[in-house]
């Protein structure tokens, strides 16, 4: 009898699920939301709108850097650092390998010519003997909120 009164409570609650998802729909106003193609987006599918970024523009050539456009390397984990460059815009450098305390030690740059190079250039922490080759050097694009949807009257 227990399980005959169980079975029943949960066909009832199964019947209500449509309902609560359509009611879930609702503004406080009670008209349905339209949902936006951002919300409905994930930010995986927003990134893969994103055109294909021009390199030239950061100054970033077969993979690297001139060293007169650095103004500034800043590492924000022990395996990437955000690279500040003349006018204005940011790259994103990735090493191949994690390099332990080159973020709370420091690190010397180790380089033959005056780039900075994927898979050439080089980082040395400070008061260790371990270095860690660059990886990647990428353009750094901030990804903007959608702006917020008007409802017309």
């Amino acid at each position: 009898m227990i399980k005959i009164l169980k079975l029943f409570a949960l066909s009832g609650l199964l019947a209500l699920v449509p309902f609560v998802a359509a009611a879930d729909q609702l503004d406080e106003d009670g008209f349905e939301q339209e949902s936006t193609p951002a919300e409905s987006l994930s930010l995986m599918a927003r990134l893969g709108e994103i055109d294909s970024v021009d390199e030239k523009k950061w100054g970033i050539r077969k993979g690297c850097l001139n060293s007169s456009r650095i103004k500034k390397i800043r590492f924000i984990d022990d395996q990437s650092a955000i690279v500040s460059l003349r006018g204005k815009k940011k790259a994103i450098l990735r090493l191949g390998s994690v390099c332990v305390g080159i973020k709370s030690r420091g690190f010397m740059l180790i380089r033959n010519d005056a780039k900075v190079c994927e898979r050439f250039s080089r980082f040395q922490v400070l008061g260790g003997m371990s270095s860690c080759r660059v990886a990647a050097i990428d353009p750094y694009v901030e990804l903007e909120d959608p702006p917020e949807r008007e409802i017309f009257d």
